[in-house]
This record gives C-alpha cells, structure tokens and sequence, in this order.
C-alpha cells in the first residue's frame, strides 16, 4: 500500500453515478460461497445520481435523500474508506444527489460508490485507474465492478465477470422505467427464488441465455434480443406484488419493443425505438400514478463534465 494525497480541489469533482438496467437475468446456480452464478446483460442509462467528493481529515457523506444513511453502512461512505485503506490517503467529504430509487433494482448504491471511487481516484495524485477500481469495487458488491465503467456488458459469476459488448446498431431506444413503490430486498428475492425452485438448479442453454454468450466479445442484434428477453425474478416478485405486475401489464398494452423487469425488482421497463412513443407510454403510467423516467443508453461512464473517461 503507497501513500498518497488527494489534490487540492475545493469543489471536488461531480460525477455521473449511472443506474444499471437488466437486460434479462438468468439465475444458475448457488455457489459454495453462498452467491449464485447468474448470466445477464448489464447497460448504463442516463438516470443517474450525483456525487461530489471534496478532501477532508475524515470520511463524512450527506445525502438529499433523509431516508439513508449518511454512515459507514452507506455503500458510498464503505467505498471512500476503502480507497482510503487501499492507497493510505486521507478522508474525503461526499455529497450524494439522490435520483435513483432505493430497492428498484437498479443498481443505485452500486452506482453511488463506483462513483466516489472514480472521483476520489481522478483526485489522487497518483490514481489506481479503472481496471483496478473494478477489483476494489467487486468487495463492496456484486454490482460495483459494472458501475465503475459502466456501457454495455455481459455479466457473469456473481456479475463480477464483465466482458464489454458493442451493439450492431447505434442504441438509438428509450427505456421507459416505472419503479412501484414496492422495495424489494435482493436477499429475500434469492431466498424466494431458491425455496420456489427446491434445490433444482437450472442450466444456462434457454434461448436468451444462448444469445447473449454467443455475443461474446462482439456484436449484440438487438432486433433477436428483445423478444427472448427474460427475467428470472419477475414472475416470482409479480406474483407476490400486484402493483409490479400491473405496471407490467400497462406497459405491455403500450406497445413496446420488449418489456422486462431490471434486477430483482421492484422496476419494470419497457423499450421503444420512437422517442415519441415512449412520451406517450410516460404518460400513461403517470396517470396511473406510478414513479416514471424515460431514459437512454450510456456507452461508458461519462464525468461530470460530459467527457467520456
């Protein structure tokens, strides 16, 4: 471990902390070290949190959003004190702008500590860089090495096992997300999921399965995907949830590309290639009065400048 300092920056640096959808997820497998293997394509949309970084004698966060904590059991604060640990530096004072909702499956806490990591290293006077950034971030979580740069990946493992993908076609879509206020914990989802299936375990040959891995570093179709889309969670979280599956269904009657539920849940999205189409589904499922955002893809992480990394 080497010793270093934070440069002098009396605003810090704002970066984009970027919510992850699911692209389908495949759950194979419980591990020996009480993970699952799953198989999933991970993408960056602009739905985003903010986070600035500033250097101080100590780790200190505030956040917009009362309802979390502003302690060492933030996943922001755990990331900043373990770059901290890792590079023998100082602390830092982290200011969290919340916009994506809490245990929607969208990945914001990961999202939130992948970017204090990019921030405290583009503050550091000698930085780690991205790829070792990846491997701090996979002990705060399953998610984080995703969330530290971000784009288009083919997540396996625990989804610590990234391998970046490219779409055939420029990712011109629009994502219309509707989050339930219906948190729904990740462990409880696994527990369920494994109580419902009873020790069977499942193989990773189903059509979206084979897709996505015959992909493997090279081009994604977009046009084959959609209708092979598949979320392992979603059946199980719909059927304990209505509002979930209501808002699947008024999704669906807008006439989407596809429609699929991101993580474990509680978010459902639909996918539309007409910007005008997805406004128009926006607007339904407002009426309904269900949290909507209308986003798009996010090839890689971009600061808070809008300059790509």
């Amino acid at each position: 471990m080497s010793h270093q300092s934070l440069t002098d920056n009396s605003h810090g640096p704002l970066e984009l902390a970027h919510a992850k959808l699911n692209l389908g997820l495949k759950i194979l497998s419980r591990r020996q070290d009480g993970f699952h293997d799953l198989l999933s394509l991970f993408q960056s949309v602009s739905l985003h949190d903010t986070v600035c970084v500033t250097g101080a004698e100590e780790i200190s966060l505030s956040c917009s959003d009362d309802a979390l904590s502003p302690g060492p059991d933030n996943l922001a604060w755990r990331a900043a004190d373990l770059y901290r640990q890792q590079t023998g530096g100082g602390g830092c004072h982290i200011e969290l702008e919340k916009v994506i909702p809490a245990g929607a499956g969208l990945g914001g806490g990961s999202a939130d500590a992948a970017a204090v990591l990019r921030a405290l290293d583009r503050l550091a006077s000698r930085p780690l860089g991205l790829s070792r950034l990846a491997e701090l971030g996979a002990d705060l979580g399953s998610d984080v090495p995703f969330c530290v740069r971000g784009g288009t990946q083919l997540a396996e493992g625990r989804g610590e096992r990234l391998t970046p993908l490219r779409w055939g076609t420029a990712a011109t879509w629009w994502f219309v997300l509707v989050c339930p206020p219906a948190p729904v914990s990740t462990s409880w989802a696994f527990g369920e999921l494994a109580r419902h299936r009873e020790g069977r375990l499942l193989s990773d040959s189903s059509p979206y399965s084979m897709l996505i891995s015959s992909a493997r570093g090279g081009c994604l179709d977009a046009d084959k995907l959609w209708p092979l889309l598949e979320n392992d969670f979603q059946p199980l979280v719909e059927g304990i949830k209505p509002i979930v599956a209501r808002a699947s269904q008024l999704l669906a009657e807008t006439a989407p590309l596809a429609c699929s539920m991101s993580g474990s849940g509680s978010t459902v999205y639909g996918i539309y290639d007409d910007r005008t189409a997805a406004r128009r589904a926006e607007v339904i499922l407002r009426a309904a009065e269900y949290p909507v955002f209308v986003c798009t893809p996010v090839p890689e992480p971009i600061d808070g400048s809008g300059t790509p990394i």
